[in-house]
């Protein structure tokens, strides 16, 4: 069997559907970036490594030799010599695992060394809180509430440098949700990198009175000794690594950081095949792992797949709607088990990612 083209398919959700094909007739898939207003160009970027990098690397070859593949683009070996960013490998990579499923007829979490367990809670992942007050998080929450998730995050998804802008109202959306919740529900606070190291241990203090089960991204990505402060002054877990590629950074992080939680993005940090090498080392380092996974559909089902083979993941893993467009259209293009049923994930014994393509209902935007 070999690689015969990859291409990629608008959807009407705003992504475009990648597909690895092969002269045995076997697809493998993935979810790229579409058009997008937040991180505007990263479509074109995909585009070009695609044409430029990957085909001319990848085309012709086995698409079962996996880490070979990994190895050439993310590493630069090979003819063509281009290291790529963990998004764009994580990209192929995806398509690249769900396609060996469905070769050997296995769910990834089998090819992976089987599951830990196949049920897996979720928790309600809600943004956008720069925008908000109070009562209209809480809006968003009690929307998860009602679909069934007894667990949750509020994100305040801050743009651009916007260092301690409004603490105060950050922790009355907090406090607001908070006081909703019963006392018992998981509820998680993520600063999306938006405060300095001594605001976000004096903000970690006062969640910490009310009850909060992890911190996530107090202070930016890169400044990896004010995370170790902020981590070492609080009791609450601080979760860090949704915006890191590969397993040396997340090594660097931990030895400089060293966060209570690692949470890398199966695109961001690499792959299905990135991801299970990063969940190794966490569990050779004891550190808990809770993957960022803001979208439904296939990139979401490939998270699940990883986090299912890990023996102390016991944490809830990330669901948000706000990403993938209407939940209607998801399980209408994927089919609905890629849903989950109030707040829970059941993986099946589908081969791949389990993922049921509705070719009627790929559409163009």
């Amino acid at each position: 069997m070999k690689i015969t083209d990859i291409t990629l398919t608008p959807l009407k959700m705003g992504k475009n559907l990648l597909r690895v094909q092969t002269d045995a007739g076997v697809e493998g898939w993935a979810e790229a970036l579409g058009p997008n207003r937040i991180i505007p160009g990263r479509e074109a970027v995909f585009s070009a490594y695609l044409e430029q990098v990957v085909k001319p690397t990848l085309v012709g070859e086995n698409p079962l030799a996996i880490d070979r593949h990994w190895n050439a683009l993310a590493l630069g070996r090979g003819e063509v010599f281009h290291r790529m960013p963990g998004w764009a490998v994580g990209i192929i990579d995806v398509a690249l695992w769900d396609l060996m499923g469905k070769e050997t007829g296995l769910p990834v979490f089998r090819l992976l060394g089987g599951a830990a367990r196949t049920t897996i809670p979720l928790y309600w992942s809600t943004g956008s809180g720069w925008r908000m007050e109070p009562d209209e998080m809480l809006d968003q929450v009690k929307a998860g509430w009602d679909m069934g998730f007894r667990a949750f995050k509020i994100r305040m998804d801050w743009r651009g440098w916007r260092q301690d802008i409004d603490p105060d109202k950050d922790f009355a959306l907090f406090r607001r949700v908070r006081d909703f919740l019963p006392p018992e529900i998981y509820l998680a606070f993520d600063a999306n990198n938006g405060y300095s190291v001594s605001t976000a241990i004096q903000q970690g203090r006062r969640f910490e009175a009310l009850g909060i089960d992890h911190f996530e991204e107090p202070i930016p990505n890169y400044d990896l000794p004010g995370l170790k402060q902020v981590a070492d002054a609080l009791d609450v877990a601080v979760s860090a690594g949704e915006q890191d590629a590969y397993r040396w950074w997340f090594h660097q992080l931990v030895l400089l950081g060293d966060p209570d939680i690692l949470q890398p993005d199966v695109l961001n940090a690499g792959g299905v095949s990135e991801v299970k090498r990063i969940y190794d080392m966490a569990t050779t380092l004891d550190k808990p792992v809770m993957p960022h996974s803001p979208h439904a559909g296939i990139n979401s089902m490939a998270s699940l797949h990883v986090y299912a083979t890990v023996e102390n993941a016991t944490r809830p893993h990330e669901f948000s709607a706000e990403f993938s467009g209407p939940l209607d259209e998801v399980a209408e293009l994927y089919g609905e088990h890629v849903l989950p049923k109030n707040g829970i994930m059941e993986l099946t014994e589908k081969p791949g990612l389990g993922i049921e393509l509705n070719e009627a209902a790929v559409g163009t935007t």
